[in-house]
């Protein structure tokens, strides 16, 4: 079926039936007409398929609907230099989104991390690709959320997480005792703190060695 065909059957469909197909449709050329619909929840949809081809990404990075824009910058498939632009943008939720994606560069994360919105923050914080300079940085976060982010991230460094391992917030202790990355060390430290939770977070780790679950098994908290 060529374009005009498929221009005007689209054209003919229901919101309702238009919508199913944004979602279940495959086909570049149905979603490349459906990025241009007047309806923002049809351009949302687009921007949300991850059958979407980038150049219509590109194009619906600039859409005036935020909804839009945020979609695009959570779309696994959107290339770095769309979420490089969308990492600016004026909407906080869109940056945090684009904060979250595994596909942002190193050197966005970097400019994302000084961000004036905490959720920006934190989403750098829990991001795979953010530099371990960085999330040592943010680990002197004023915020527990953020330093609970740093802390469960598994590319942090063990110095950053010793560090963490010892912070007066018991939340970012016990985010430290469950990263799989933690030391046996750390662990032993963490499986002797006054809090319950971060004992229990210990116990709860994989990589938690015999002796010290032989310890916990014991443990006067039941």
């Amino acid at each position: 079926m060529n374009k005009e065909n498929i221009l005007s059957k689209i054209s003919k469909m229901s919101y309702n039936e238009r919508m199913n197909l944004v979602y279940e449709t495959t086909d570049a050329e149905v979603l490349n007409i459906l990025a241009e619909d007047k309806n923002w929840h049809i351009r949302e949809g687009v921007a949300w398929n991850e059958k979407t081809p980038v150049e219509t990404l590109a194009k619906l990075s600039d859409d005036e609907t935020r909804y839009v824009r945020i979609e695009v910058a959570g779309n696994e498939n959107t290339p770095a230099t769309i979420l490089t632009k969308l990492a600016k943008d004026k909407v906080w939720n869109v940056r945090w989104v684009a904060a979250r994606n595994p596909n942002t560069t190193e050197e966005t994360l970097v400019q994302l991390a000084s961000d004036s919105n905490l959720a920006v923050c934190c989403a750098v914080a829990s991001n795979p690709n953010t530099p371990s300079y960085t999330l040592a940085k943010l680990a002197n976060d004023n915020n527990g959320s953020v330093r609970v982010a740093i802390a469960s991230n598994t590319t942090s460094s063990n110095e950053t997480l010793a560090n963490l391992a010892l912070d007066e917030d018991s939340d970012v202790r016990s985010a430290v005792a469950l990263n799989p990355n933690t030391t046996s060390e750390m662990l032993a430290l963490l499986a002797k703190d006054d809090n319950y939770e971060v004992r229990w977070a210990v116990a709860l780790n994989p990589n938690t060695p015999t002796e010290i679950l032989t310890i916990l098994s014991k443990d006067k908290d039941w």
